[in-house]
């Protein structure tokens, strides 16, 4: 366990050596945050089918962009070319999972990126909002660790885009699907109670809505019910995204070894 919160905290570091990129998204996350706020006073005051605030819909805003802004970029890259490589033999030896290694990499980011967009992200809020507060603002202490777990779900995610170079020798049409369906089917832009019942539903059973909407929705319906659930279905796609990928990465550990790798 020490070696991973080591690797977390060597990720933490360098990190913050790298502010100008985590500054470049902040200015992004203010630009995102004011065109939406700008967007839900206009057609916020429509009826819709989902109870939801000005103020609510945009604190879900920034929990979902959190976590989009917060995570290392290019990961699914370095992984792709480490298996084109064949770097990757070497990456085996380590005294680590190369999956956790990836995992915890991500996650050591995600500590110092999570404050940083948070705050700023509030304090951009308040500025559009007259300071006004989500309607469960006290659910953080809660919502923040689920956000963690949200992470290391989206992070195995990406390992396995990383890994399948093996069969798709290109990865990126498969990031762009992942990708998307983070954006439509974890309710990024948008909570799914907007979308009609079945698709709603279907969201609710992928990865994506646990990594997503159960979470992030939670700063406007919490109960302990709703966080329970979260972090269950958390629980479980992550425990099955890590089975997929130590099947994948057993796959190729095997074809190393018969060619020699």
């Amino acid at each position: 366990m020490r070696k991973y919160v080591t690797i977390m905290r060597t990720a933490a570091a360098e990190q913050l050596l790298r502010m100008k990129s985590l500054m470049a998204r902040l200015v992004l996350l203010a630009v995102m945050l004011a065109v939406f706020n700008a967007f839900w006073n206009v057609v916020g005051t429509e009826k819709t089918n989902a109870d939801i605030s000005a103020v609510n819909f945009i604190w879900y805003l920034l929990l979902g962009a959190i976590l989009q802004f917060g995570r290392p970029e290019g990961l699914h890259r370095r992984i792709e070319e480490d298996v084109r490589s064949g770097n990757i033999a070497y990456l085996m030896m380590r005294p680590v999972s190369f999956i956790g290694y990836k995992c915890c990499e991500s996650l050591g980011t995600f500590c110092v990126r999570l404050p940083v967009l948070l705050i700023a992200g509030a304090g951009i809020i308040s500025f559009l909002t007259n300071g006004a507060l989500p309607s469960d603002i006290k659910a953080l202490p809660v919502i923040i660790p689920l956000l963690f777990g949200s992470m290391l779900l989206l992070s195995l995610g990406t390992v396995f885009i990383g890994l399948s170079t093996l069969y798709l020798q290109d990865s990126l049409p498969l990031f762009w699907l992942v990708q998307k369906g983070e954006y439509i089917l974890g309710g990024l832009f948008f909570p799914l109670t907007f979308y009609p019942d079945a698709l709603f539903r279907f969201a609710l059973a992928t990865p994506f809505g646990a990594a997503g909407y159960r979470v992030t929705s939670l700063i406007y319906h919490y109960t302990p019910e709703n966080a329970l659930t979260a972090a269950l279905t958390l629980g479980f796609w992550i425990t099955v995204m890590t089975g997929l990928n130590h099947f994948l990465f057993y796959i190729l550990k095997r074809k190393v070894s018969v060619n020699g790798g």
